[in-house]
This record gives structure tokens, sequence and C-alpha cells, in this order.
């Protein structure tokens, strides 16, 4: 029981990202949501990083989509949550 409460709790942190990405030329298009509440649409290549800006009542920050080793995609979170401090962190989605 204890691990399912921990693993719902770390679930709910993360947001949950629903997109494409072409392999060829990495032009990407998302939409993110947190808690299922949607964040926003994210549209543009990875070779140049694209990124939503969030400003809402409890939260304010940014959700960053990257490329790194030029065969991984990675996000980037850096959230100030009003009632619970910062979340930075950097997460590996997928190789190809």
């Amino acid at each position: 029981m204890y691990v399912e409460s921990v693993f719902c709790k770390i679930r709910l942190t993360y947001p949950k990202i629903i997109g494409y990405v072409d392999a060829y030329t990495l032009e990407t298009g998302v939409i993110i949501s947190v808690l299922g509440i949607s964040l926003g649409d994210i549209v543009g290549n990875l070779k140049d990083g694209v990124v939503l800006n969030i400003e809402l009542f409890l939260a304010v920050g940014a959700i960053r989509l990257y490329l790194k080793n030029g065969n991984e995609i990675w996000v980037a979170l850096n959230i100030r949550v009003k009632f619970n401090g910062w979340y930075y962190s950097h997460y590996k989605i997928i190789s190809f």
C-alpha cells in the first residue's frame, strides 16, 4: 500500500505530455497537462528547444523540451508552487 501511495503521489507531480515528434526534422507538437488541467501547447523544433511558460494562480515557471546527445528528448521542469516550493529537474522522455 505504501508503494502505491508514493507512486501515485509522484505521478501527480509530473506533467502528462501527449503529441508527436518528426524523427527527421525534429519538429514537435505537444499538449502538456498536470492533474488533468491543460497547461498549453508547444509547437516548434527540438534543435532549438521549445518552452511552455506557466503563470497560474498557484504555480509559475516553465516546462522545456529539448534534444540532448543528438538522440534523446528531455523535459526540464522549473516550476514554483506557491505552497510547496520549487520543482527543478530534468527527465529523459525517450531515445531514438
